[in-house]
């Protein structure tokens, strides 16, 4: 494909098994590539799918939607970069098969890149919860406006990783994201140029991406305070069940994340932690060394902040994952690491299953100081949805890669709070 024909923006959704999320996923992607204003590529990785994903799949049929499919199980790393083997774009954006994109995101997202021709750029990614039928729980939209001002910030990648050396970060979306961010394709190239491999390793791709984009960009990395794109949390989010199984209010034993462990063991392409470990913060480490390593970056971490880090983090786990996680933080920060303090007991099967509170008839919206929650009623009836209801809470059709001035920002978060009430009269 020629340059002047290449998309400008590949969006990847990589799915496996949840059709009753896809299409929502689908519908928003298309949404917003109809406002791109720039080419835009969808490509759809089918991880060998069993339930009604083709069905879901055939009821498009848009030529900028790129179809395809595994013809086995394959590990969520071997999807990600299967998928990201059928891109084109110049710069690549994933998302989850339960998330969205905010139907002027791609549009927001295109003028950035044609304004700055970044490497890495980030945005702020509000939360929506979708419906849980198992406990009568409505979609729930959450959003900080605070967050939302509008602020476009440029930030060096190296002081961005010194601070992940440092164990000074707030989670692994501090590094340079391809999941719910976008990356250039000439970074891929040259990450995967300098590991003489694939892109995506590691048993948590999307924090091996966020940490070895760091260490190969040589541009200032885009921060803006918008949200281009919604995270969805779906009761088959891989993430929630794995933490319900570390705190022992899970089982493992046959479910579909016990597939989901044993594939990933599997793959010839992991760092040195197994898809058991649930703690994030070891992920990161061990996905920051393992990528150091691989781009032969002269890295050198603070042990100290890292075990405390650690720590705090495996501390709350349950028997026996505690003490194998413990085990396994040796693996990573050396023979001395040790967790002091009893293990927390595990919840009581009936806490586990107390029931949410009964889903509102109608939407409603809650205020806290820091977060506006929309919840129930068509606002949030889906993650395309929700959605739409931050872009038109955030006004971001008129937003563009001018950032607004001090005043311009006080008036979006004070705006926002004003469009919440009006928006559900």
């Amino acid at each position: 494909m020629s340059t002047a024909s290449r998309p400008a923006i590949s969006l990847v959704i990589p799915t496996r098994e949840r059709a009753i999320y896809l299409d929502a996923a689908i519908r928003s992607a298309l949404a917003a590539a109809d406002k791109a204003g720039a080419a835009v590529e969808i490509v759809v990785s089918d991880n060998a799918s069993a339930d009604a994903t083709p069905e879901v799949m055939a009821r498009f049929d848009d030529p900028r939607l790129v179809a395809v499919r595994s013809d086995r199980r394959l590990s969520m790393r071997e999807n990600f970069q299967f998928a990201l083997s059928h891109t084109t774009g110049g710069h690549v954006v994933l998302i989850g098969d339960d998330d969205a994109v905010l139907p002027n995101g791609l549009r927001v997202l295109a003028d950035l890149i044609a304004r700055h021709d970044p490497d890495i750029v980030k945005w702020r990614v509000m939360t929506y919860l979708w419906p849980d039928p198992a406990t009568g729980a409505a979609g729930t939209l959450r959003a900080r406006p605070q967050a939302l001002d509008g602020r476009l910030k440029r930030l060096d990648p190296a002081t961005v990783l010194d601070g992940f050396a440092r164990a000074k970060f707030r989670s692994y979306h501090d590094g340079g994201m391809i999941y719910h961010g976008c990356l250039s394709r000439r970074l891929i190239a040259r990450a995967e140029a300098g590991s003489g491999g694939p892109f995506f390793r590691g048993t948590c791709p999307d924090v091996f991406a966020a940490m070895q984009s760091l260490m190969v960009s040589d541009r200032p990395i885009l921060r803006v305070n918008l949200p281009l794109t919604l995270g969805g949390a779906s009761p088959r989010s891989n993430g929630a069940v794995g933490q319900k199984v570390a705190t022992a209010t899970a089982a493992l034993d046959g479910s579909e994340f016990a597939r989901f462990i044993a594939e990933t063991a599997a793959d010839p392409f992991l760092c040195r932690l197994p898809g058991t470990c649930p703690s994030l913060s070891m992920a990161t480490l061990d996905c920051l060394q393992c990528a150091a390593e691989l781009q032969a970056y002269p890295l050198t971490i603070d042990a100290a902040a890292w075990s405390a880090r650690i720590a705090a983090d495996i501390g709350r786990f349950a028997e026996p994952t505690r003490s194998a996680c413990e085990a396994l933080a040796r693996v990573l920060l050396g023979p001395d690491f040790r967790l002091e303090g009893p293990a927390p007991e595990s919840a009581p099967a009936a806490a586990a299953a107390t029931p949410a509170p009964a889903a509102p008839d109608g939407p409603t919206l809650r205020r806290l100081s820091t977060t506006l929650h929309f919840e129930g009623g068509r606002m949030t009836a889906d993650a395309a949805a929700a959605a739409d209801t931050l872009d038109r809470l955030v006004r971001l059709d008129r937003a563009d890669a001018r950032p607004p001035g001090a005043l311009g920002r006080v008036r979006n978060v004070l705006g926002q709070h004003a469009r919440a009430r009006q928006m559900l009269r």
